[in-house]
């Protein structure tokens, strides 16, 4: 077993590794980007349901989380539907994520359900001169809002932590190449001064931030919650725009959201007003799953 482990480890074989899922990876892309929309989408069903079988560890965490959430108001039964229907989920959307950015605006924009009404808002935001944070979370198709910002226009710049695998990284900064990114591990402040120029800062908030978040009730019991959002919009002054995705069940189409708007007050308690601010997105991304239960990433270690 230790001589497993020294394997695995290794420098060499840990490269090898990595390259071996870079070839697979850009296959797939490559192979993805000459489908059709719709059978992308039942091919990651697919995916997604194979996953739910294999993925043992997963599963059974997923299957935790929606027992702390809706233990008491679902059966069993249910919660195993909604664990399988968030693994065809995902899956669809890491195949739609490769997809996307070989689309005509005309086929991008058949696949979006919106309203110019909440465009129209959005752009009325930018009027206040202090640039507008586009707050998500892994909802429906999450890789679809900057695909999204950049094709409207928006100067919009994405939040993103690297992947340990370098090769992995080429890939997504190329299917990423619309919008302008920030590394959360080396530079956050462009942030604020992007915000400054006006621009569009789009993050994901619903990742467990552990030692570097705040403790803060999501479905009613702790989860460290990254503070980061509410600090740049307090320092700058800028609205924070809790937005989403969701998957149609009727069609392979995706509803735009603006679920709610928060401008930061300034009560001269930091603290407060900060937690105030996250507070607020918490119940978002709430009362979104709770109408789309099946649609949120629930294998992450949230709690």
């Amino acid at each position: 077993m230790n001589f497993l482990k020294k394997i695995k480890k290794n420098k060499t074989v840990t490269d090898i590794r990595r390259y071996i899922v870079y070839i697979v990876s850009i296959t797939s892309c490559f192979i993805v980007r000459m489908l059709p929309w719709k059978i992308v989408v039942k091919a990651g069903k697919v995916l997604g349901l194979f996953a739910f079988h294999i993925v043992r560890y997963a599963r059974k965490r997923t299957m935790e989380n929606l027992e702390k959430v809706f233990g008491k108001e679902k059966s069993a039964g249910e919660l195993r539907l909604i664990a399988k229907n968030v693994y065809k989920n995902i899956g669809v959307t890491s195949l739609e994520f490769p997809k996307m950015p070989h689309m005509t605006d005309s086929e991008f924009f058949a696949v979006a359900d919106y309203k110019k009404e909440q465009i129209d808002y959005l752009w009325e935001l930018l009027k206040h001169k202090k640039g507008v944070i586009f707050a998500s979370a892994h909802m429906g198709n999450w890789e679809m809002l900057a695909e999204f910002g950049a094709r409207l226009g928006f100067n919009m710049s994405i939040l993103f932590k690297p992947s340990t695998n370098p090769y992995l990284n080429k890939i997504w900064f190329s299917l990423r190449g619309n919008n302008k990114l920030i590394d959360i591990s080396k530079d956050l402040s462009s942030v604020v001064r992007r915000l400054r120029a006006n621009e569009v800062i789009c993050l994901l908030f619903d990742e467990n931030a552990r030692k570097r978040g705040t403790m803060l009730d999501f479905f009613g019991a702790p989860a460290s919650t990254y503070r980061g959002p509410a600090y740049f919009a307090l320092k700058t002054g800028c609205p924070v725009v809790c937005l989403y995705f969701v998957r149609r069940k009727e069609d392979a189409r995706h509803k735009f959201i603006i679920e709610r708007t928060i401008w930061p007050e300034r009560t001269g308690d930091l603290e407060k007003d900060m937690l105030d601010i996250l507070r607020q997105m918490n119940e978002s991304l709430e009362q979104v799953i709770r109408q789309y239960p099946d649609q949120w990433n629930w294998i992450y270690k949230r709690w």
